[in-house]
């Protein structure tokens, strides 16, 4: 563990993260991870680091994008370990986990953002997703965020020091999208499970709290233009912008990390239980 304290410009000194879904290039994760290691805490980088074989345009990272992401927080000053897990393998989740408190200390800040949703991961009319789809997008959005809490809380609730989760939902968690049902169901439980979390974990001084996140121009929608060439190319996006999103823009990952790191801040203190929509106004629910 750090010897340091918090300061205004280091409000995590002192204490260790656990991101899910690091690795992504231009992913909620890795800014996410950024951003806490700037805000002084050591991370652990946890992601599955490799593709999914029957879903090739699913974006994920890599081994070399995990370990580029460690070198980067690791030149600004703090530790940083890389750890892989399919976070919907509970065994490999706590072994993920256990090595991270080892090597790091216990964490008592964790950012559950992997999941997601895609061409071979859920995405299309209800009635043509296949069930093996279905079925991993729950894994991965709803199980793997319960899994990854229950092995990070077990060990703050041992230690005795409380802590903070945020989870990742979606805008779609709270409104339905036509061809993204399993996805929308998926990040509805998030919700959910956030709020029972919030409720079961509160007394121990654990906080949880998700964020739901609108049109967020990442690699894992919008690689190589991808999420542009859907709608159409240049005029087909910005006739979607200009008719769902209030600020006129897609958005940063770095936007959706900052709201991430201030529910996991002490700013934050007398928050639990929140789904804090952070859409640029593309969701008001």
């Amino acid at each position: 563990m750090s010897l340091t304290h918090p300061t205004a410009e280091r409000p995590f000194a002192g204490r260790v993260a656990l991101v899910t879904g690091a690795a992504r290039p231009r992913g909620i994760g890795r800014a996410t991870a950024l951003e806490l290691a700037r805000g002084g805490a050591d991370v652990a980088c946890l992601d599955i680091a490799r593709a999914y074989a029957d879903a090739p345009l699913h974006g994920t990272g890599s081994a070399d994008d995990l370990s580029s992401l460690v070198s980067e927080i690791e030149a600004l000053g703090v530790r940083a370990v890389p750890v892989t897990a399919d976070v919907s393998d509970e065994a490999e989740v706590e072994a993920a986990v256990a090595e991270a408190s080892d090597r790091l200390g216990t964490v008592t800040l964790v950012a559950n953002v992997a999941g997601g949703s895609g061409p071979g991961f859920g995405l299309g009319p209800l009635l043509n997703v296949p069930e093996r789809e279905f079925r991993r997008v729950l894994d991965v959005n709803v199980i793997g965020t319960w899994l990854v809490s229950k092995a990070c809380a077990s060990r703050m609730v041992a230690e005795g020091g409380g802590g903070r989760i945020c989870n990742v939902s979606s805008q779609a968690g709270k409104r339905a999208f036509p061809l993204l049902g399993a996805y929308s169901a998926a990040k509805a439980a998030v919700i959910l499970l956030t709020q029972a979390l919030a409720i079961e974990l509160g007394p121990q001084g654990i906080a949880v709290n998700a964020v739901c996140p609108g049109t967020v121009d990442t690699d894992l929608i919008n690689k190589d233009s991808l999420f542009e060439t859907l709608l159409g190319g240049p005029e087909g996006l910005a006739a979607f912008i200009a008719r769902e999103i209030p600020l006129g823009r897609l958005q940063p990952a770095g936007e959706i990390a900052a709201a991430i790191c201030w529910l996991l801040s002490e700013s934050a203190s007398g928050v639990t239980g929140e789904a804090l929509n952070v859409s640029a106004g593309q969701t008001m629910v």
